[in-house]
């Protein structure tokens, strides 16, 4: 996506238009999606706390890390972020998204590896600093995008938690980007309103692989990339980071529903529906806990989209990566509701499903 695009992208919210998938495929390319409507903006959060959580009254140790803080609470963002969008029919939709208190589980003790590794281009240096990955290939990572005369980026995105940047500008780069090995992993940047300036950006890039089996054996590298030259003769220059290997896995805990699994981590859910086919669309997906809690990770009809990455592969796996740790020793089931379509001749039926994990 050319820059004016992206410009026009978000200038376009006051207009109504469908300001959440331009700007998240100008942000991070263009992923297969699943047959449905287009995801909304999606925006981050940071928070500093860390003590002692009670999880059905009972007390337990709490990871205190500076990690876990910025990854994984507000980014400056409060509580919730509620926006609207216009569809193209002129009807206006209210979203609403939580986030979470940057509190880790002392299960968690660890899981954040120090990356420490850089790369420079075109007045830029990206410095990554530390990580978590989880089983199915999924996690966040927190870097810092500098320059000296100003980091090129678009202020009505990051207004929103967005990390757009423009590698086809002069004196721009790209959105920094993920790659396992050869492949792209599927990733969202976010801004850290309070700690970042015109000269330094602070943020993190939540990612889930495209295939774990495949990816999770490979290095790990991060890229920036800008364009030099114009026109005919413009050129795409891409610099990346050394190869990170990763030192551990946060565990995945599976859960069942007939014959369908699950994974679960505190970073990741992902289901596998292939016996609902590629044209399944999911509509709600809720975490429910001993304490008799929920947590809701998407509800399209409440417009609640507590999640960073939401993603559908090719083999039917569906991977979301939520605003909120999820803490898996706590869960007894999962529920995934949705569509699945049908077809005969020229007539599409809609068929609500429901599946309960446990």
């Amino acid at each position: 996506m050319k820059s004016n695009q992206i410009k026009q992208a978000f200038e376009s919210v006051q207009a109504d238009s469908d300001l959440a998938n331009r700007v998240l495929y100008a942000a991070a390319g263009e992923p297969l999606r699943r047959k449905g409507h287009a995801k909304p903006l999606y925006v981050a959060v940071i928070g500093c706390l860390a003590g002692v959580l009670a999880t059905g009254g009972v007390a337990y140790a709490v990871v205190n890390s500076s990690y876990f803080a910025s990854a994984w609470g507000n980014h400056g963002n409060g509580e919730s972020v509620t926006w609207t969008n216009g569809g193209s029919s002129g009807t206006k939709y209210t979203y609403t998204r939580e986030f979470g208190d940057g509190i880790a589980p002392q299960s968690l003790e660890g899981a954040a590896q120090k990356v420490n590794l850089s790369v420079e281009g075109n007045g830029y240096t990206l410095d990554i600093h530390e990580m978590a990955i989880d089983e199915n290939g999924c996690g966040a990572v927190t870097f810092t995008l500098s320059n000296p005369n100003g980091v090129n980026y678009y202020k009505p995105a990051a207004e929103l938690g967005e990390l757009v940047l423009y590698g086809e500008e002069e004196g721009g780069v790209s959105t920094p980007s993920m790659n396992f090995g050869e492949e792209w992993a599927d990733t969202r940047c976010t801004i850290d309103k309070d700690t970042s300036s015109d000269t330094v950006i602070n943020g993190t890039m939540y990612f889930a692989s495209w295939n774990r089996d495949r990816d999770l054996r490979h290095a790990i590298t991060w890229n920036i990339s800008w364009t030099e030259g114009k026109g005919e003769d413009a050129k795409v220059i891409e610099a990346s980071t050394p190869e990170f290997n990763v030192g551990a896995h946060v565990d995945t805990k599976e859960l069942r529903s007939d014959d369908s699994p699950l994974e679960i981590s505190p970073f990741s859910i992902q289901t596998h529906i292939d016996d609902l086919g590629y044209e399944a669309v999911d509509h709600k997906l809720t975490v429910s806990y001993k304490d008799g809690s929920e947590q809701t990770i998407e509800d399209d009809d409440a417009g609640a989209y507590n999640f960073y990455v939401s993603m559908a592969r090719n083999s039917g796996e569906n991977i979301w990566v939520p605003t909120k740790l999820i803490d898996v020793d706590q869960v007894v089931s999962v529920t995934l509701e949705g569509t699945r379509y049908t077809s005969t001749g020229e007539t599409e039926t809609e068929v609500p499903f429901t599946i309960v994990y446990s």
